[in-house]
C-alpha cells in the first residue's frame, strides 16, 4: 500500500451516523477511542475507557434510538490474534453522553466468561452475541439480562452466536447467526425469532468459523458464512428481509494459469477466517455489499514455481489488505470486484485482517483490521484511495519490548504490525525495523561505550538481525546474523516467536529458545551450541512471556528457563546441564523468570496466578505471591527484577496493571499511577535509565522512572 501506517488491531468501527468526522473505534486491547477529526490528514483520537475494567473491546455500536447521537454500546471479548490473550470479560459497557462516561453491565457476573463480539442497542433493550455462548436481552438497560438462545418461547435454539445485527430503517427488526441451527429473524427486537436460513446455508454453518450479517435500507440483506480452513465458503442476499435468497459469487482471483487451468485464491489465503472476515451494505446501491479477508496472495502460493512472490494478480507487492464489492445485479461469474491496489487512484489498501467495516454518512468505506482505522472514498468506483485515519491512535499490542539507555528509546515486537522502534527520546511515531508480526527483541548497551547492539526479526527468526546505532540514534551498521551451529546438533528451528535473552554480566552471550532445544552463543549469534536439545522454552505466542534468566554478577553462566510447567537451572559453565528444578511447585506454564542481578541464587518464576522465589538456584521454591491477585492483578503476565526499587523489588506485569513487593514480607502494591488495564506481556529494567518499560498488548510502551 502508499501509505503503509499502521498501529494496531481495531476490531470495531462506529462511524456517527450523520457527522462523517466523528468516529469511534473498538481496539482488540486498547480500550474504545473517538476522533473528531477523521477527514483530516493525521486525525486527533481521545481515548475514552482507560478507567475501565478491561480494554478488550469485541464489539461497539451507536443506538438509533437516541435523538441526540449520543448513547453507544460495546461489548468486551478477547480476540486479539496473539492466542486471543486479553483483559477482563467484564459484559457490555454503555456510555450515553457520546463516550464520555461508561457504564459496566455485566449481568450480575453472568457476562465474565462471554466473547461479545456483535451488541445492538434499542433504548432499554439490547440484544447481544457471544462467540462462545449465544444471544442475551435486556429490556431495562442492562439492569436484569436474560438468554434467549435456548428458552422457552423465543424461538431460539441453543448455540454460539457469531453475530447478530439490526434493520437500518426498521430498528425492530433483528437478524442473528445460533450455531448450525441457521440464520434467524426477529420482528420485536429480540422476543421472538423465526428461522429464515436455507438448507444450502444451514449445510454451510454446520462447519462455520465465523458469520457475519449485514443489512442495508431497502430490506436487503447479506449473510457471509467461513467455514474452517478454507475461508469464505458463502455468501448469500436476500432483498426481502430473509424470505428469499440468493447465492453470490465468492470474491477470488486468478493468480496463475497452469494449460487450461486458472487457479483462483479466494479471500483467506492466510486461512483465518475465525478471526478475520468483515462484511458492509452499500447504503446507495441495495445491491452492492463489501467484504473483507485477511491478506493477499503471493504468486507462490498459486504456483510454487513462481521466481517472484510479488506483484500479484490484483498489483499488490505486500501482504495487505483482501478487500472485495460484490454487486448482485451483475451475472454470475462476474459479480465479485477488488477494490485495491490496481483497482484503485494510486494502488492503495488498507493492512492485512480485516475485523469490521462500515459506511460513514457521506457513503465512504471505513475498514478496520489488525494495522488500524483506514478509508475509502467512494467505494463504488475504482478510481478512489485508501487512507490512513489512524492519526494519533494508540492501540499498539506489544509483546515484547527492550530499553536503549544509550539513546534514550525503545523498541518493541508488536503483534502484525512489525518491530517499531523509537526515533529519538518522548517520540511517538515508531518506524518500524521490519514488517510482519514483530518477534522478539533485546538491546545491548552496555558492551561498547555509546553503541548500542538491537536484535530483531519478524516472524520465526525471520531476518534475524544485529543493528548498531550510536548515541545519537544514528544507524552504524546492519549484520544478518548466521547461528551456524558449532559441534553435534541441528539447527535453529525457530517458534513463531522466538525466545531470546543477551547475559547480564556479558552481554555478547546469547540464549535463543528453539523449537528443537536450547541454544547458547558467546559471540552475539553469528555461532552457536545446542545446550540442552529437546528443551523448549515456552514463548509468548502461546500467551507467555519467553521465560529466560541468564547470567547475574558471580556466575554469568547462571540460567534459568521455563519449559511448560517446568524451570530447569544451570549453575555452572558449559559443558554442565540444564537440569530440571524438582522442587518447583508450579502447576500451570511458567510465564516469566527473574534472576537478581547481584545474586545468581536467587529468582522469581511466575505462572498464570503465582509467583514463586528460590534462594537456592532451585532447588527449592517459596510461594511469595501473598496479597497480589487481591489486588486485581488476576492474570500474571510477566516479572522483573528492579535492584534499585526498596532495597530490591520483584516486579510483575498482569492483565490490570503492574505491581512491585521487596522481601523479606512480599506485601506487593501497584508500582507508578497512569497505566492503563492491559495486559502486559514484557516489562524491563533498565539500570543505566533507572527506568522499568512495560510493553502492553494494546496500549503500546509505558515507561516509568524509579527515583
Amino acid at each position: 500500500m502508499v501509505d503503509k501506517e499502521v498501529v494496531g488491531a481495531i476490531k470495531a468501527v462506529a462511524p456517527h451516523p450523520s457527522n462523517p468526522q466523528i468516529v469511534y473505534a473498538g481496539s482488540v486491547n486498547g480500550g474504545v477511542w473517538r476522533t473528531g477529526d477523521a477527514g483530516s490528514a493525521r486525525p486527533t483520537w481521545q481515548q475514552l475507557t482507560d478507567q475501565l475494567p478491561s480494554l478488550s473491546i469485541g464489539a461497539l455500536q451507536f443506538d438509533p434510538t437516541d435523538g441526540t447521537q449520543a448513547t453507544l454500546v460495546a461489548g468486551s471479548g478477547r480476540f486479539s490474534s496473539l492466542n486471543r490473550i486479553g483483559g477482563a470479560l467484564v459484559g457490555v459497557l454503555r456510555s450515553t453522553d457520546g463516550g464520555n462516561t461508561w457504564t459496566v453491565l455485566d449481568a450480575a457476573g453472568q457476562f465474565k466468561a462471554f466473547h461479545i463480539c456483535d451488541v445492538v442497542p434499542r433504548g432499554q433493550t439490547i440484544v447481544v452475541a457471544a462467540n462462545n455462548a449465544g444471544i442475551f436481552r435486556t429490556t431495562d438497560a442492562g439492569i436484569t439480562w436474560a438468554p434467549v438462545t435456548g428458552a422457552a418461547g423465543t424461538g431460539l435454539p441453543v448455540g454460539v452466536s457469531f453475530a447478530v445485527t439490526s434493520d437500518p430503517t426498521r430498528p425492530t427488526d433483528l437478524y442473528a447467526h445460533v450455531g448450525t441451527a441457521g440464520i434467524f429473524k426477529s420482528t420485536n427486537t429480540g422476543s421472538t425469532w423465526t428461522k429464515v436460513s436455507t438448507a444450502a446455508m444451514d449445510a454451510l454453518l454446520s462447519q462455520a468459523v465465523n458469520v457475519k450479517i449485514a443489512t442495508g435500507a431497502t430490506d436487503n440483506v447479506y449473510v457471509a458464512i467461513a467455514s474452517g480452513p478454507a475461508g469464505l465458503t458463502g455468501l448469500f442476499r436476500s432483498g426481502n428481509g430473509g424470505g428469499t435468497w440468493t447465492p453470490l459469487d465468492l470474491p477470488s482471483t486468478v493468480e496463475a494459469t497452469v494449460g487450461p487451468d486458472q487457479i483462483r485464491i479466494g479471500l483467506h489465503p492466510g486461512r483465518q477466517a475465525g478471526i478475520h472476515l468483515s462484511l458492509a451494505a452499500d447504503r446507495v446501491d441495495h445491491n452492492v455489499v463489501y467484504i473483507g479477508g485477511d491478506r493477499q496472495p503471493d504468486r507462490t502460493e498459486a504456483l510454487p514455481t513462481a521466481t517472484s512472490r510479488f506483484p500479484n494478480a490484483v498489483g499488490a507487492r505486500d501482504y495487505s489488505g483482501r478487500i472485495f464489492r460484490v454487486d448482485a445485479a451483475r451475472p454470475t461469474g462476474s459479480q465479485a470486484s477488488h477494490i485495491t491496489h490496481s483497482h484503485t487512484a494510486s494502488g492503495t489498501a488498507p493492512h492485512a485482517d480485516s475485523r469490521s467495516m462500515a459506511i460513514d454518512a457521506q457513503g465512504d468505506l471505513l475498514e478496520g483490521d489488525d494495522g488500524g482505522v483506514y478509508r475509502r472514498r467512494n467505494p463504488r468506483s475504482d478510481t478512489a484511495d485508501w487512507v490512513s485515519i489512524i492519526g494519533d491512535l494508540q492501540a499498539t499490542e506489544l509483546h515484547s519490548g527492550a530499553w536503549d539507555a544509550n539513546t534514550g528509546t525503545a523498541i518493541g515486537g508488536a503483534q502484525d504490525t512489525g518491530t517499531p522502534q523509537q526515533p529519538g527520546p518522548a517520540a511517538g511515531r515508531w518506524p518500524s525495523v521490519s514488517t510482519g508480526d514483530g518477534a522478539v527483541v533485546v538491546v545491548d548497551d552496555t558492551t561498547t561505550p555509546t553503541l548500542s547492539v538491537r536484535y530483531s526479526s519478524f516472524q520465526n527468526l525471520n531476518g534475524f538481525r544485529r543493528e548498531v546505532y550510536d548515541a545519537s540514534g544514528v544507524l552504524q551498521s546492519r549484520v544478518p546474523i548466521p547461528m551456524q551451529v558449532l559441534g553435534p546438533g541441528a539447527g535453529v528451528a525457530a517458534q513463531f516467536y522466538t525466545p531470546l535473552e543477551l547475559n547480564q554480566v556479558v552481554a555478547t552471550r546469547l540464549v535463543i529458545g528453539a523449537t528443537n532445544g536450547v541454544y547458547e552463543s558467546d559471540d552475539q549469534g553469528d555461532t552457536v551450541t545446542a545446550i540442552a536439545p529437546g528443551i523448549q522454552v515456552n514463548s509468548v505466542n502461546a500467551g507467555l512471556a519467553a521465560p529466560i534468566a541468564y547470567g547475574a554478577q558471580g556466575n554469568a553462566d547462571v540460567l534459568y528457563i521455563g519449559s511448560g510447567t517446568s524451570v530447569f537451572v544451570r549453575t555452572a559453565a558449559p559443558p554442565a546441564p540444564l537440569a530440571v528444578s524438582a522442587g518447583y511447585p508450579g502447576t500451570s506454564p511458567v510465564r516469566g523468570i527473574a534472576v537478581v542481578p547481584t545474586d545468581p541464587s536467587t529468582a522469581f518464576a511466575i505462572d498464570a496466578g503465582a509467583v514463586h522465589r528460590t534462594t537456592n538456584a532451585g532447588i527449592t521454591w517459596t510461594n511469595v505471591t501473598s496479597n497480589l491477585l487481591a489486588l486485581g492483578g488476576v492474570v500474571l503476565r510477566s516479572v522483573a527484577y528492579c535492584a534499585d526499587l526498596n532495597g530490591g523489588s520483584v516486579v510483575v506485569g498482569t492483565n490490570a496493571g503492574v505491581f512491585a513487593a521487596a522481601g523479606p514480607g512480599f506485601t506487593w502494591t501497584m508500582l507508578g499511577s497512569g497505566l492503563p488495564r492491559v495486559p502486559v506481556p514484557r516489562l524491563r529494567y533498565s539500570p543505566a535509565s533507572r527506568l522499568l518499560l512495560a510493553a502492553t498488548l494494546g496500549r503500546g510502551a509505558w515507561t516509568l522512572d524509579i527515583p
